[in-house]
């Protein structure tokens, strides 16, 4: 009698487990689509050498429950340069001046949103990293919590942007560190298109 049970528990456990896999890989091949474009405000360490942000990104993503979106990201993100840093030493008259570098930046992530309410309004979260691309930023962990306001085919969007992998700006002349980032992070506000 238990090895009846226990192979009708395993029967029906089998069965209720290829179900819900192809539940979820009809949900995958039924997702949708997005693409968006931003621009941004660096601040923090990342305001003392940039004055711009600006990136894009594309999406796949398809509900797992009610209201609740999964999928990946992959996108471009640019951080423009803002002036020099320059060192005068009265002692020996060095004069020294090292130009900030553009940053870039392409994210790989994993994305999910939920929507509240009518569909109309959503909260998410990427979480991933940051592969930088140009620049003397290093590679870092890449998150990006936002909120937007659905409107049918286009989407707005306000996130926080952050990239923790930072840069170091050298002094040739004393052998040390003068500017040191811990990040870049910045508030964007974008659209995003839906298909």
């Amino acid at each position: 009698m238990k090895k009846i049970l226990l192979l009708t528990a395993i029967a029906v456990f089998g069965f209720t487990s290829m179900n819900a896999q192809d539940d979820f890989a009809d949900k995958a091949k039924n997702g949708s689509f997005y693409l968006g474009a931003n621009v941004g405000f660096p601040f923090s360490t990342a305001g003392d050498i940039t004055s711009f942000n600006f990136g894009f990104d594309g999406a796949y993503l398809f509900e797992v429950v009610d209201n609740l979106e999964i999928g990946g990201l992959l996108g471009y993100t640019h951080f423009i340069a803002d002036g020099d840093y320059r060192y005068y030493d009265w002692n020996d008259g060095d004069y020294f001046v090292q130009n900030y570098k553009d940053a870039s930046f392409i994210p790989i992530a994993a994305s999910a949103r939920y929507y509240f309410g009518n569909h109309k309004f959503f909260g998410g979260l990427d979480l991933g990293v940051g592969i930088n691309v140009s620049g003397d930023a290093k590679t870092g962990f890449y998150a990006r919590p936002k909120f937007g306001f659905d409107l049918g085919t286009i989407a707005l969007i306000a996130s926080f942007q952050s990239i923790s992998g930072g840069v170091d700006y050298g002094d040739t002349y004393t052998g040390g560190t003068y500017v040191s980032g811990s990040g870049f992070n910045s508030f964007n506000f974008g659209v995003e298109f839906g298909f």
